[in-house]
């Protein structure tokens, strides 16, 4: 069975508009996208790290009553659960404020045994941690030693900045690992200070990985790879909250990638309409969660989809 792995922090999430909470979400760029997969019935392994206190325990029955697989997370003591304040402006984007306090060992659990049909998503803060990182390429690189199909996403954050250096070292390693690159202009602005489709794909082919799939807000998303050049407009929605669009995202390629079965689209991901089958999938994922407050798809969009 096609199985789907998503490597990340974890965040309980409070949103606030105009100073007041809307919601509150258990959260995290890879949480997000695996309650996503999970609702759509696809088996998903969430590997992360909280705390055995009250909050960690509502986001750890929060994973179980989706469906997601739990048996690689690791509950630390010593510590609290990691929260995420995000405050909406006029153009319901976000804002980010991280409160965390994790113990010294840093994901304390054992490495899974991956197979070649397997999809991993790493990538955001974690991805680019230095106290995790260790732990984290003993993960990835066993996973890419099994033949498993590895996506990252660096999905990073402004705070980021006062230590760049360093962060874009790890940036480069995380993308030299990956099969597929999937970043929004931010991301690549704050890593390498480029926004230009056609400039970054070139800067992410020097790092080693032939194939990007690079958005831009509302403005499109663009797939580039060796023989493989496409722009795909998005479609306007009335947007609620854009929390969580990016990591749906992602969860519409994985899904999609899982249901394919040209053989040749992996690893020469050079298959023009298998492409147009993914993207416009991930586009439709991103494009629902952006019309709530809810970080993943709801259970009614993924029952379409079954």
């Amino acid at each position: 069975m096609k199985r789907a792995f998503a490597i990340g922090e974890t965040f309980y999430d409070i949103t606030f508009r105009e100073k007041r909470p809307i919601s509150a979400n258990p959260g995290g760029a890879m949480l997000n996208t695996a309650v996503s997969l999970a609702r759509c019935g696809i088996d998903v392994t969430l590997i992360t790290e909280f705390s055995t206190d009250h909050l960690g325990d509502m986001v750890n029955e929060f994973l179980k009553f989706n469906g997601v697989n739990t048996e690689n997370i690791y509950r630390y003591e010593g510590g609290e659960t990691p929260l995420a304040l995000a405050f909406l402006d006029e153009m319901n984007d976000a804002k980010y404020v991280f409160y965390e306090t994790y113990p010294p060992e840093r994901l304390q659990i054992a490495t899974p045994a991956f197979r070649k049909e397997d999809i991993v998503l790493f990538g955001s803060l974690m991805a680019v941690s230095e106290q995790a990182r260790e732990k984290l390429l003993d993960i990835i690189k066993a996973a890419k030693d099994a033949g498993a199909i590895l996506i990252y996403d660096p999905n990073l954050r402004e705070s980021l900045l006062n230590r760049i250096k360093g962060v874009r070292s790890m940036v480069k390693e995380n993308i030299s690992l990956a099969h597929v690159v999937q970043g929004s202009h931010r991301d690549f602005e704050i890593a390498f200070g480029k926004e230009d489709a056609e400039q970054v794909y070139e800067h992410v082919k020097e790092c080693g990985c032939n194939c990007l799939i690079y958005t831009k807000n509302d403005r499109g998303v663009w797939l580039k790879t060796d023989k493989c050049q496409k722009y795909h407009p998005v479609p306007s929605v009335e947007v609620v909250s854009t929390i969580g669009a990016g990591d749906s995202f992602n969860a519409g390629l994985i899904y999609r990638m899982h249901s394919l079965e040209d053989e040749n689209f992996f690893p020469e991901w050079n298959n023009q309409s298998s492409w147009e089958y993914v993207i416009t999938t991930a586009i439709s994922f991103a494009t629902h969660v952006c019309t709530h407050t809810e970080n993943y798809i709801s259970k009614d969009f993924a029952s379409l989809l079954k």
